[in-house]
């Protein structure tokens, strides 16, 4: 076996050193590093060898290996310096273009509608705080969101976690500034969960807060709905029920009519309320003196049904052929 290895490996590099085209290169790596080449058949015969000799045959084979690779990475640069090799009277290459992903298409949208409604727009940290990220948004120590299966915790560092939700971002703003204000966030955030068709370990959100004295539900609602109005046009049918969310009080959802593959169903758009006191106070505002109202979408599925697209993991997967089609 081992004169078979030393023969092998001198007609390997005598194959390689003759080669005169990238293309007889290619079919001499073929014929020695295929899935029926030479190799191939050599590790095979492994088997038929001792216990003993098995290891040190095998470690054979390997530097073997690696003596021809060396070979072929070697002979394709000199093919590959011939071929790149520059010529000025040749028409230039024109450079790809490349163009806006679709989720940031629908960011700027939505930004674009809050901003007209006198909206500011403020950023916050992916790595989060606990108590920015549950604490402050009155969620207790014995919360289910607080358990390993929903949200990734950093190891060693028990006070970080990945956001879970861009709410953390109001938290972070209204502390460095005087009521009234009002304000959206847009940002990815984290969810500890098994992935399918409809649900990602990773997604965009765009949560929203106005604070103010004598704010009430009405203001809420009727945000939301103009809001969808100006995103969907002036047909899109609207449904608002009662929900609830540890950070606001009363809490609702608001659901949009779709018509999918031929069948009209309701689909959850975003859960919304009132500031619960107990987050207010967090703020350090004065509920008697201060209310407001808070919203929070993740808009990946408003992606996914104004573009036709089946699967949310494909907006992740960095696939250029899916993605040029936007």
């Amino acid at each position: 076996m081992e004169h078979d290895l030393s023969i092998l490996r001198d007609d390997s590099l005598e194959a390689i050193r003759v080669a005169r085209s990238e293309a007889e290169l290619e079919r001499v790596e073929t014929d020695l590093l295929g899935r029926n080449g030479k190799f191939a058949a050599a590790m095979k015969r492994l088997s038929a060898l001792s216990r003993d000799e098995r290891p040190r045959i095998g470690k054979l084979i390997q530097e073997v290996r690696r003596t021809i690779d060396q070979a072929l990475a070697d002979r394709k640069r000199t093919f590959g310096t011939h071929r790149h090799t520059f010529d000025p009277t040749l028409p230039g290459e024109r450079p790809v273009r490349g163009h806006v992903h679709p989720i940031t298409t629908y960011s700027r949208r939505i930004i674009e509608v809050w901003r007209s409604f006198g909206y500011d727009v403020h950023e916050g940290p992916e790595l989060e705080e606990d108590w920015y990220n549950f604490e402050a948004l009155n969620f207790p120590k014995d919360h289910p969101t607080r358990d390993m299966h929903d949200t990734f915790f950093i190891k060693g560092r028990p006070d970080l976690v990945l956001r879970t939700h861009t709410s953390t971002v109001q938290a972070r703003s209204v502390f460095h500034r005087k009521p009234p204000l009002k304000f959206v966030e847009i940002g990815r955030v984290y969810r500890h969960e098994a992935t399918d068709a409809k649900h990602e370990s990773t997604f965009t959100q765009c949560d929203g807060i106005a604070i103010d004295r004598h704010m009430t539900m009405a203001h809420l609602v009727g945000t939301l709905h103009v809001f969808f109005k100006r995103m969907f046009g002036d047909d899109v049918k609207i449904r608002t029920r009662p929900s609830y969310f540890p950070f606001v009080e009363p809490g609702i959802e608001m659901d949009l009519q779709w018509t999918i593959n031929g069948k009209t169903e309701w689909l959850e758009m975003l859960g919304a309320g009132m500031i619960h006191p107990n987050v207010m106070k967090s703020l350090k505002l004065d509920p008697k003196k201060w209310n407001g109202f808070a919203f929070g979408m993740g808009f990946d599925r408003l992606v996914m049904l104004s573009y036709g697209i089946t699967d949310i993991r494909m907006l992740y997967n960095g696939n250029l052929d899916f993605l040029k089609q936007f």
